[in-house]
């Protein structure tokens, strides 16, 4: 089966959804402690095959860094809310967002790197991850599932 990635860009101030404290205080700990935390994510325009029970990576992008920051389950099928951007928002623009539930979690600059992903799984556009909601191959899919139990290991 596919896996899902769910992008975060946390922006120039890198305070975007979480700043770095926020994370691991509001995320990590939790689930480090056996406790998944439950959040919605914007999918925009991608919800074909993402349904419950999927597995999600959350991959964070931006000026501050690229990688794996999280790993989780999708609990919803994808439905409409209001656009994440205020402006568009108010202008009545929707998106498409799921339940996720993440269940491991490392500090942001403990981020299953970019160069790792690329190395492991060149097939996959690592570095042209333009949107939240991108599905993988079911064989990329499986590499990434084991990268990152190895990977949370080792950060825990």
């Amino acid at each position: 089966m596919h896996a899902v990635l769910l992008t975060w860009n946390p922006g120039r101030d890198n305070d975007y959804v979480w700043t770095p404290d926020a994370w691991a205080g509001q995320v990590v700990v939790p689930c480090r402690e056996h406790r998944p935390v439950r959040t919605t994510w914007g999918v925009a325009h991608h919800y074909n095959g993402i349904e419950p029970g999927v597995d999600a990576f959350l991959y964070r992008q931006g000026p501050h860094g690229r990688g794996i920051v999280a790993r989780g389950t999708i609990r919803s099928h994808p439905g409409p809310a209001p656009h994440w951007d205020e402006t568009r928002a108010r202008r009545g623009v929707t998106t498409k967002i799921v339940d996720v539930e993440l269940q491991e979690a490392v500090p942001v600059e403990h981020a299953l790197g970019v160069d790792q992903l690329e190395a492991l799984m060149p097939e996959f556009a690592w570095r042209k991850v333009y949107s939240s909601g991108r599905l993988t191959s079911p064989a990329v899919a499986e590499r990434l599932r084991r990268l990152w139990e190895w990977h949370a290991a080792e950060e825990a």
